[in-house]
């Protein structure tokens, strides 16, 4: 009986929040499946309450993230960033979308792939409005771009944090089988779009960029201390990974720091705050972790994953059917909840213990460059499009997967490739 409920409601509550009927957030849709299954025994409060307490360190990841996001809004650092990229251009179009794939890598490397689609998004519609070239490269760009280099760091994406403190992975042990494959689906991605778009951003333009940059760093008492800050955040980022301290207790330590350095100089904007901070986005995440415990109760993730890896003979064939695996569901369900299945069953016993990290691994791969598909695969994507929708462009799934059926196949495969040379 549980197991029909369960698999009826999560079906029906992913559906809800891919599809998005009648506008409704994915925070209540999640919210009201988590609930239903409270509600009808499917699974117990005190499970429940378990499963959200258990994942603290995504919480408070999310949380500092949402912080330092809000700090680097107000001091205008992505103006900053954009002014020196047309900077680097030196007046080409297309050199100008190079060095914007290479600004939503590096912000992606060191501030996730969402802090990428919500923060660059509008500052580069406006920067490539105001010079009067095609916008929609651009923007497909940071979109794309945002999820291929999510897979550098542990910080790069929120699942590799929710991932990363399940293995108990280092950096080290991370970076042995995911950064070969991170560069180069970065690589792919960024030439994939230069082919694809070298006709159509072939354009001169002129930028007065020492006005723009001196403009948004105005207030250099502000300024360079929170880039500072940003850089010291990122360089505790990396060690952190590398001596495996919980990721989101840095990422709260270095946004309350920041935002405490910001009402000292009396920065603090409301408006950007709320802006940034989502109190649902934490509804939904507790949400999913509810629905996912109570799928792993009745057997659903264990059944999944053993199906993942039923031909799986070896670490590398079992890196290779997580990725597969992931990189459908994602595209189906979203990355999100598709990834905490994979890893809740892998860890209910789904898959063997000797596969069990190169499977995650894979997955992970997956979840990351997978999204690249469909809009609906990553929450970056998701908050990507919404921004860009709200500046008047209309970008249709056709649009998304005329690129995505190019780029997503040959990242996933040489990523999936490298992966499992590196389990050999």
């Amino acid at each position: 009986m549980h197991l029909v409920l369960v698999s009826v409601v999560f079906g029906i509550t992913l559906f809800m929040i891919v599809v998005r009927p009648w506008r409704i957030s994915e925070a209540w849709s999640a919210g009201g499946g988590a609930a239903a299954l409270v509600l009808t025994g499917a699974i117990s409060p005190t499970s429940a309450v378990i499963s959200v307490i258990a994942e603290w360190n995504l919480f408070l990841f999310f949380f500092g993230l949402m912080l330092t996001a809000a700090v680097a809004d107000m001091a205008r650092f992505f103006d900053w960033a954009a002014a020196l990229a047309a900077r680097a251009a030196g007046g080409s179009g297309r050199r100008l979308l190079l060095t914007v794939l290479f600004l939503g890598a590096l912000i992606t490397t060191f501030l996730s792939n969402d802090a990428a689609a919500i923060m660059l998004t509008p500052v580069v519609y406006g920067v490539v409005t105001r010079l009067r070239l095609r916008v929609v490269p651009y923007l497909f760009a940071i979109a794309f771009m945002a999820n291929a280099a999510s897979m550098t760091l542990p910080i790069s994406n929120p699942i590799n944090v929710l991932t990363g403190d399940k293995l108990g992975a280092s950096l080290g042990v991370y970076a042995d089988h995911l950064l070969a494959a991170s560069i180069a689906s970065i690589t792919i991605t960024a030439a994939c779009f230069m082919a694809i778009f070298w006709r159509a951003v072939d354009h001169r333009f002129d930028f007065d960029w020492r006005t723009a940059t001196s403009g948004a760093a105005a207030d250099r008492g502000f300024f360079l201390p929170v880039v500072l800050g940003l850089a010291a955040l990122a360089a505790a980022y990396i060690a952190g990974s590398a001596l495996l301290w919980p990721l989101g207790v840095v990422a709260t330590i270095g946004g309350i720091g920041l935002m405490g350095f910001a009402a000292i100089r009396h920065r603090v904007s409301r408006d950007v705050v709320r802006a940034h901070v989502s109190p649902t986005l934490f509804v939904y995440l507790a949400s999913l972790f509810v629905l996912v415990r109570a799928a792993q109760e009745v057997g659903i993730t264990g059944a999944l994953v053993a199906g993942a890896t039923g031909h799986a003979g070896s670490a590398a064939s079992a890196a290779i059917s997580g990725l597969v695996g992931s990189a459908v569901l994602s595209n189906l369900a979203n990355n999100l909840p598709s990834q905490l299945l994979f890893v809740s069953g892998a860890l209910s016993g789904g898959v063997s213990a000797g596969l069990r990290v190169p499977f995650l691994f894979g997955a992970l791969a997956g979840a990351d460059l997978g999204p690249n598909l469909t809009p609906v695969g990553a929450l970056s994507t998701m908050l990507w499009l919404l921004i860009v929708r709200r500046r008047g462009i209309e970008v249709s799934s056709w649009d998304f997967l005329r690129l995505g059926v190019v780029i997503a196949p040959a990242t996933l495969i040489v990523a999936g490739i490298l992966i499992a040379v590196s389990f050999r």
